[in-house]
């Protein structure tokens, strides 16, 4: 019941017991009519709907900016003649309106509209609400239909070169254990682990050892990338009408991880607030572009407790960093990697008007600074990936 439903009850009733008091029957004719009213609004809002109701989502996975499309398919099951209705769900903090033709009796239709995907995140798009009310808008009954759909809206993907991998030095290419784990070149002999297959055990070795040893072999053709992005707060301007620098550098990191993640060379994530996602194994990058669809700022953490575990790490065929406004201090200890990785970028994301790192060099590392993601791909395919 409305408000205004509510008050004409109370009206009736206040007007009918009046008349009755005293004994004045135009109260009652006023309270009697009220209250018709009022049965007449109920009668029309508890009769139940044949109005029948299904969405589907197409496609439920698109890049931030690009059409999602909700297809609604309605009909009438019954015999009576369903107004106009209007029909709304809940996408994330905003609210989707469509509205459903009148129907007569047996009559179907569908309905298509699209959905906003402006903003990067994992939305549950909620049942379809549809509101029925009485032609004096007294009463309102609402009926949801459908299931709630998940959709993915991750970050836009700029088109950038994949980083030159650099692995012709010798005919076989660069024995180290940075290399990722296959059957080309034989790198060391290890101990045998449960799983290993056994035409790898070296047994002549093994005799003298007293143990079964296996030959390590590695693929020294495989590339492989860590990608790592800075979370921190302090990094990124305050979101406004102008844009939002973090959430252009995570399509820069997304974005990153495709290119360098192209014919199925595996990639891993590093956020600074300590998560890891994919890694040498790793075939699909679409795990690591899902974890970016969700991700937010976080002060957990430094840049600098990510470059120190690399350290400790296997190392890789590039690194690539992607953070706000750049702190010279980071720069060293991205440096100090030369040694596990044999190229080093470093994308910084800033859209003040002098930014500080425009002016910074550092011997081995290839430095890009940009107002937004556009600019990090011109940048990048013009000295990065070259």
């Amino acid at each position: 019941m409305t408000r205004f439903g509510l008050a004409t009850t109370l009206a009736g009733i206040g007007a009918l017991v009046l008349g009755l008091l005293l004994s004045w029957l135009s109260f009652d004719l006023v309270g009697l009519g009220l209250l018709a009213v009022v049965v007449l609004g109920l009668g029309t809002v508890a009769r139940p709907s044949a109005l029948v109701v299904s969405r589907e989502i197409q496609p439920p996975r698109v890049p931030k900016g690009s059409p999602a499309i909700a297809f609604l398919t309605f009909a009438n099951r019954g015999r009576r003649t369903v107004p106009i209705s209007v029909a709304t769900q809940a996408f994330g903090d905003q609210r989707v309106r469509t509205v459903i033709p009148k129907l007569r009796g047996g009559e179907r239709g569908s309905r298509a509209y699209r959905l906003p995907t402006r903003q990067r995140g994992i939305f549950d798009v909620e049942p379809v609400e549809i509101i029925r009310r009485d032609p004096f808008e007294l009463f309102r009954r609402s009926r949801r239909h459908a299931e709630t759909e998940r959709i993915w809206v991750y970050p836009r993907i700029v088109t950038l070169r994949a980083l030159p991998t650099g692995l012709s030095r010798t005919l076989e290419g660069p024995s180290s254990e940075t290399s990722p784990q296959g059957n080309i070149t034989f790198h060391r002999l290890r101990d045998y682990v449960d799983g290993d297959d056994l035409r790898l055990v070296h047994w002549r070795s093994s005799a003298r050892a007293g143990t079964l040893l296996v030959k390590h072999n590695v693929d020294t053709s495989q590339p492989f990338t860590v990608v790592v992005l800075d979370q921190r707060t302090s990094r990124y301007s305050p979101p406004s009408l102008e844009g939002d620098t973090f959430e252009e550098a995570v399509d820069v990191a997304a974005s990153a991880v495709v290119a360098c993640g192209a014919n199925k060379a595996p990639v891993e994530l590093r956020l600074t607030d300590g998560t890891v996602v994919g890694g040498p194994r790793l075939a699909d990058v679409t795990p690591v572009v899902d974890h970016l669809t969700g991700v937010a700022r976080d002060d957990a953490g430094t840049l600098i407790d990510q470059l120190t575990a690399l350290r400790r790490s296997r190392g890789g065929t590039s690194l690539v960093v992607v953070t706000g406004a750049l702190d010279p201090a980071d720069l060293p200890h991205v440096a100090a990697l030369r040694r596990r990785f044999e190229r080093l970028v470093v994308v910084s994301v800033d859209a003040s008007e002098r930014p500080e790192g425009a002016r910074l060099r550092f011997p081995g590392v290839r430095l890009v600074v940009a107002r937004n993601a556009d600019d990090a791909a011109a940048a990048w395919n013009h000295d990065a990936a070259r």
